[in-house]
């Protein structure tokens, strides 16, 4: 007993000093890596984001494709059963009807890429603002590191383990 109380009065002050700095090392690492993965997931989802924007202005101008294309049937088909009913397609009402026709297709068209394109931009901001997220847990996880070996480097000034490891220390039992 008296060997155990020996050597931690010679060696206990290190071995405190040691756990706290392994302590401390670990905390550091766990800090980081959390900071990294977020950083990851945040970038992943940034870049999830901008390709949905980008899908949703793709698919808007395929949509309006298919409105104008749509259109030019009914129109074909308007101008069919104009000229089976006798009445002139180049002229008047068939023209009248083929301007309506077209120009509600065109602006049903026009409402759908600016639908995508309102789409795309806020997709846009949103992977900006995951990217923010994922900086910002960096930059969180490395503030936490510097203060967890800010914290061990002021416990230990604090404690007094390198007076106790010299020798200057009070003992066990009070004598000094």
């Amino acid at each position: 007993m008296a060997a155990g109380a020996a050597f931690m009065a010679a060696y206990g002050g290190y071995i405190a000093a040691a756990a706290a700095v392994a302590g401390t090392a670990y905390s550091v690492y766990s800090s980081q890596q959390a900071g990294k993965q977020a950083q990851l997931t945040a970038d992943a989802q940034a870049e999830q984001s901008q390709k949905d924007a980008d899908a949703a202005a793709s698919a808007a101008m395929v949509q309006a494709d298919r409105i104008r294309r749509v259109a030019r049937n009914q129109a074909s088909e308007a101008n069919a059963a104009l000229a089976s009913s006798g009445v002139e397609t180049g002229e008047g009402t068939a023209i009248n009807i083929n301007e309506e026709i077209i120009g509600n297709a065109e602006e049903d068209a026009t409402l759908t890429i600016l639908n995508g394109q309102s789409q795309k931009a806020r997709g846009q901001v949103d992977a900006a603002n995951y990217r923010t997220i994922g900086s910002q847990a960096r930059s969180n996880a490395n503030a936490q590191s510097i203060g967890s070996v800010l914290n061990t480097g002021a416990s230990l000034a604090s404690s007094g383990w390198k007076a106790s490891v010299n020798g200057s220390a009070s003992r066990v039992g009070g004598a000094a």
